[in-house]
C-alpha cells in the first residue's frame, strides 16, 4: 500500500445498495476501502445512497460539487435472490453510474463490492466502468488509485478487471492473508451507524474471511476465497471497543461466512470478549450445524449471544447431501436441542427447491420447522435457488438445461427441482405460514409495511433482534394487507 507523501487523489466512494427489506445492511466493504485509502493519504468522501429519496440526483449533485479525481462505486448484490418477490439491482446501479459520470465527467470509475466477486467480467462489461475489483478491495483499490494519482500505467493488480486494447483482462484475486495489517473499517466515521440501527440494522464485524464449505449454490468462495484467513481475537475486541467509543455500539452482528467454523477460532474470539469485560449483545446469521461443540455454545452464551441464525437450508438427508452442506438431518436435530439447552433462541433459515427436493423432502423440513416454532424459535424460508456463475449449482443447471452455456447470469435465473411445481409449492408454504405466524416466507419479508414495523420496534426500544417479534409483525401485516 502507498503511504502518505505519495501523490494523492480526491476520491468519492459511493454505496449503491438501497435494499431495506427485511432490514438495511451497513456497507462494511465501503468503510474498509475508505479507511485504506485514507491511510494511504487520499482525500476520501463517502456517499451512502441507502436512505436517499432520489439516488440518481444525489449522485450527480455530489459528484458535481466534489469534482473527484476518481469515483469508486460499490455494488453489493446483483439481485435479491428471491424467486417470488424478485428485485434486480444492477439497472439502478447503472443509472447511478451514469449520473456520477454526468456530475464529474472525465473522472475514472473504479467499481467493486460483493457482486463483482460473483461475476467480475460480466458486470464490468455490463456497467461500462473503467476498472473493477473482485475480492478484497483494500489493497487493490489503493494500488489502482495510487497509480492513477501518479500518472502511471495500471499494472496487473490481483483482483483487477481492466481493458487492455480491445480485450477485457481479469487478474484473479490474491486474498490478503494478514487481515490484521489492514486499517480497521471505522464504520462510525464513514457511515450513519445510528440511522441504520433505527431502521433495524445490526453493526457488522468480521472475525475472518473465506470459507471451506462446498455448498453448491454459494458464492462465498468466489467473493472471499477458499480457506480461512483468521483475524487475531484481540484485534476483533479492539474493533468492538472502537465502535463502542465512537458510536455507542453495543450490538454487533458477526458476518463471517460461518462464524462458528473453525470452532477453535470462534471459541478464542468469544473468550477474548469475555476477558475484556465489556458487555455486548452479539448475533450472527451465519451459524452452521457442521461445527457446534458444547464448549463453543457455552462460551458464546457467556460472551453475549442470546440468539442465532442457523443456516440449515433443509432438514432432509437427500437434500442436504445434494446441497453438499457437510452435515445431515440428525445433526440439525441434535444442534437444535443443544443450542436450546445453551439458552439461545434461533432463526432457522431454509431453502426449498434445490437439487433432490421433492414434496416429501419439503414436508420433512416443514415438520422440523413446526417443532422448532413450537419451541419458540422462528423460521425464514426461500423458494428456489439463484444460479450464480462458477458455482456447482451452475454446473448442475447447465447439465439439466436450466441455463444456456455462455449466459453470464446477470439476469436473475433460478433453479427449482423438477420434482416440484412452483405454484403448488408456494401455496403449500403460504398455508403453512398462515398456521404459524413466526414462519416467514421470503416474499413476506419484502412487505413495505415491515420496515415501518421495524422502525417502530426500534423507537419503542424493544429488545433485538426484531425477528423475535415476527409473529406480531406477520399478524399486523396480514391484517393490513
Amino acid at each position: 500500500m502507498t503511504g502518505r507523501g505519495s501523490p494523492s487523489s480526491r476520491v468519492l466512494l459511493v454505496s449503491t445498495n438501497r435494499e431495506r427489506a427485511p432490514q438495511p445492511v451497513l456497507p462494511n466493504g465501503v468503510a474498509c476501502v475508505a479507511s485504506a485509502l485514507d491511510a494511504a493519504g487520499h482525500d476520501v468522501h463517502v456517499l451512502d445512497l441507502c436512505f436517499v429519496a432520489d439516488p440518481v440526483q444525489a449522485a450527480q449533485e455530489t459528484a458535481a460539487r466534489l469534482r473527484p479525481d476518481v469515483i469508486g462505486v460499490s455494488v453489493r448484490n446483483i439481485d435479491n435472490s428471491d424467486t417470488i418477490a424478485l428485485r434486480h439491482y444492477t439497472p439502478e446501479a447503472a443509472a447511478i453510474l451514469h449520473a456520477l459520470r454526468r456530475g464529474a465527467p472525465g473522472a475514472p470509475v473504479l467499481a467493486g463490492g460483493a457482486a463483482f466477486g460473483v461475476a467480475p467480467e460480466a458486470l464490468f462489461t455490463a456497467l461500462g466502468v473503467d476498472y473493477a475489483v473482485a475480492g478484497d478491495g483494500e489493497r487493490a483499490t489503493v494500488s489502482v488509485i495510487g497509480a492513477l494519482a501518479a500518472g502511471q500505467p495500471i499494472a496487473s493488480v490481483p483482483g483487477l478487471v481492466r481493458r487492455v486494447g480491445a480485450r477485457t483482462v481479469f487478474t484473479p484475486p490474491g486474498e490478503d492473508a494478514d487481515l490484521d495489517s489492514l486499517p480497521r473499517p471505522q464504520l462510525h466515521r464513514w457511515l450513519e451507524v445510528r440511522r441504520y440501527e433505527r431502521h433495524g440494522a445490526t453493526v457488522p464485524v468480521q472475525t475472518k474471511r473465506g470459507c471451506v464449505y462446498k455448498c453448491v449454490y454459494c458464492t462465498y468462495r468466489n467473493v472471499e476465497g477458499w480457506g480461512y484467513r483468521l483475524r487475531d481475537p484481540g484485534a476483533v475486541v479492539e474493533e468492538l471497543a472502537e465502535l463502542r467509543r465512537g458510536a455507542g455500539v453495543t450490538r454487533v452482528d458477526f458476518v463471517d461466512s460461518t462464524f462458528n467454523s473453525p470452532p477453535g477460532h470462534a471459541i478464542d474470539v468469544c473468550e477474548a470478549i469475555v476477558r475484556d469485560g465489556r458487555r455486548y449483545h452479539l448475533e450472527t446469521m451465519n451459524f452452521t450445524p457442521a461445527a457446534a461443540p458444547d464448549e463453543l455454545l457455552a462460551v458464546m452464551r457467556r460472551a453475549g449471544f442470546a440468539t442465532l441464525g442457523i443456516t440449515a437450508e433443509s432438514a432432509s438427508d437427500p437434500v442436504l447431501e445434494r446441497l453438499e452442506k457437510g452435515f445431515d438431518a440428525a445433526r440439525v436435530r441434535d444442534v437444535a436441542q443443544r443450542v436450546a439447552r445453551a439458552g439461545m433462541r434461533v432463526l432457522w433459515i431454509f431453502l426449498v427447491g434445490g437439487p433432490g427436493e421433492t414434496p416429501e423432502t419439503m414436508e420433512e423440513t416443514l415438520a422440523f420447522a413446526r417443532g422448532r416454532l413450537g419451541a419458540g424459535d422462528a423460521v425464514y424460508l426461500t423458494v428456489g435457488l439463484r444460479i450464480y456463475p462458477g458455482t456447482t449449482l451452475h454446473r448442475i443447471a447447465l447439465e439439466e438445461g436450466v441455463v444456456a452455456y455462455g449466459d453470464p447470469l446477470l439476469t436473475p435465473t433460478f433453479y427449482l427441482s423438477p420434482s416440484l411445481e412452483l405454484a403448488a409449492t408456494v401455496e403449500r408454504l403460504r398455508g403453512f405460514a398462515r398456521q404459524h405466524p413466526r414462519f416467514m416466507f421470503s416474499a413476506d419479508s419484502r412487505s413495505r409495511l415491515l420496515p415501518v414495523l421495524t422502525r417502530l420496534a426500534s423507537a419503542l426500544r424493544l429488545p433485538r433482534p426484531h425477528w423475535r417479534y415476527m409473529g406480531v409483525f406477520q399478524r399486523v401485516a396480514r391484517a393490513v394487507g
